[in-house]
């Protein structure tokens, strides 16, 4: 059971994001999956975190399957990270809207949130999938999901600066004011 959590948990994160993505696209008409058209920085960074996400599923998949073991302690200190982390993510997701985007596209910005976590995150998604990220590798326990869960944290990072630069030129002094308020994380 608890082998399996990392891997169902991963799993109903995607289901979520798609299912948002397919009820911002009814709502508005826009794709929200702004990366698929992503050029130069935000398409490596796109790269970078599709990869390291897909090892982070793997390992979870080999540990489900009993191919590989993890000591109980670090796996269910890894299952509780990812579960608090997924429930973040959704709320998070849900918190925005028909704001809610996966990347940055040239003149789309309809609106940035200020409320719900928003409050204490200018980024909590990104928050809550990099501790996703380092609850699966400290549950599968291998080197290379570590590695895996750094990839995908330093990915992150360049995409919140894509997005933080794209946020300050749609809504200059506005979005100053939220950045001088709210940290970016949760702490800085």
């Amino acid at each position: 059971m608890l082998e399996s959590l990392p891997l169902t948990l991963f799993l109903l994160v995607i289901a979520a994001t798609l299912l948002r993505g397919l009820a911002v696209r009814a709502r508005t008409g826009i794709n929200a999956f702004a990366f698929v058209e992503a050029r130069g920085v935000q398409r490596t960074a796109g790269a970078a975190f599709a990869l390291a996400i897909a090892v982070l599923i793997g390992g979870a998949a080999l540990l489900a399957a009993g191919r590989i073991a993890s000591p109980p302690a670090p796996l269910v200190a890894g299952n509780i990270l990812i579960a608090a982390s997924a429930l973040a993510v959704v709320v998070a997701q849900v918190q925005m809207g028909n704001a809610w985007r996966v990347g940055v596209r040239d003149g789309d910005a309809p609106l940035f949130v200020t409320t719900g976590l928003f409050r204490y995150s200018r980024n909590p998604i990104f928050a809550g999938m990099i501790a996703m990220a380092l609850g699966g590798a400290l549950a599968v326990g291998a080197w290379w999901g570590w590695i895996a869960a750094l990839i995908f944290a330093l990915a992150c990072h360049v995409q919140v600066r894509i997005e933080e630069a794209h946020l300050a030129e749609r809504f200059g002094a506005d979005y100053d004011a939220f950045r001088r308020r709210v940290p970016r994380w949760l702490i800085v």
